[in-house]
């Protein structure tokens, strides 16, 4: 394993694939499982072992192939040469994403990149092959489609990300795949509760990516990647869009309880408006006043350690980036718990 591992340890590689956003898609697929399971409370539908065990399977298997994905675009970015222009950025004094790849100077290559990343997709399909033998071909159609969409999203030849097509990608996965299918693996089968609450988990992450390359514009630019703000030609569309994301978010979840398919206590999101209005503010003074500091509160949501990434400069581009996670985060969350209670 240490081999196949490029000598290093598992933690060194789940760090390197950016473990931080793993809420992007472990988030959603809880959504869906929760709900699966909150209809089985509602519909007296009988609940073992083996669904349990599937669940496990399938949050494992999600969370290897956002990891290796995740890994892979790391690949493509370096030997496409995205990486390097980015630096040459940095070091001509322009704010640029932190440093992407920075792991490669412990050593590894960029071959062992490629590898770890194939070997944690693959341990992921094996684990969707086992879900797939006692769930049906459906779960093929998940697996496959999220595998052909994730490599796609910065490889050759499509390389999705470098055409204005990568935000929408990644919220197709997360929202719609992800919270489906883990609604799917759960119960065996596929509802209007999980349709529906798949639409704001796609729409928070696509805004998480949005935010992502509102900060990164310039970068982008110079990398030859064509990302959504990109195709709109400014800063600021691309704030109106990510305003716009957010609204939806929450009429989809009104529009739901409206429908009588959310419980009414699903209402409860409306308590992340703070951090919705604070994500909002910072963004829109990001593409304002850019070297304004900014300052993540506790009430926030977790920001890890805050205090190194300030001391590593970083804090302008990670407070809106936790920010927009965070919320996406608990949205998702309290969506899940509020369908539990039923008048």
């Amino acid at each position: 394993m240490t081999t196949l591992l490029a000598g290093k340890s598992l933690k060194f590689w789940f760090d390197a694939s950016r473990k931080t956003a793993l809420g992007q898609s472990v988030m959603p697929y809880v959504l869906g499982t929760l709900l699966a399971v909150a209809t089985v409370v509602y519909t007296g539908f009988a609940i073992d072992g083996t669904n349990v065990a599937l669940m496990v399977i399938g949050l494992l298997g999600v969370i290897l192939a956002h990891s290796g994905i995740n890994l892979l675009d790391d690949y493509f970015d370096y030997t496409g040469g995205a990486v390097k222009a980015r630096r040459e950025l940095e070091n001509g004094g322009m704010r640029a994403r932190m440093g992407k790849c920075s792991y490669f100077e412990s050593g590894v290559t960029p071959e062992d990149t490629r590898r770890v990343a194939t070997l944690f997709i693959v341990i992921a399909l094996l684990l969707g092959v086992v879900v797939l033998v006692l769930r049906g071909w459906p779960v093929a159609v998940f697996a496959l489609v999220t595998l052909v969409l994730g490599v796609a999203y910065a490889g050759p030849p499509l390389r999705l990300s470098y055409h204005g097509l990568g935000e929408l990608i990644v919220g197709i996965i997360c929202g719609p795949l992800v919270v489906i299918a883990a609604y799917y693996v759960a119960l065996g089968e596929i509802q209007p509760i999980a349709i529906l609450a798949s639409i704001p988990a796609g729409l928070l992450t696509i805004n998480i990516l949005n935010a992502h390359s509102i900060m990164d514009f310039e970068s982008d630019k110079a990398a030859n990647r064509i990302t959504t703000v990109g195709l709109m030609g400014s800063k600021m569309a691309g704030f109106v869009f990510g305003v716009l994301l957010v609204v939806v978010s929450y009429a989809s979840v009104v529009a739901a309880v409206l429908l009588g398919v959310f419980s009414v206590f699903t209402l409860a999101v409306l308590i992340t408006l703070p951090m919705s209005i604070a994500f909002i503010r910072m963004l829109f003074l990001y593409i304002k006043e850019p070297e304004t500091p900014v300052e993540f509160k506790a009430w926030m949501g977790p920001a890890g350690n805050w205090k190194r990434i300030k001391a590593a400069g970083i804090d302008w581009f990670m407070a809106r980036w936790l920010l927009a996670r965070n919320l996406l985060m608990a949205f998702v969350l309290i969506v899940a718990i509020g369908n539990f209670i039923r008048m």
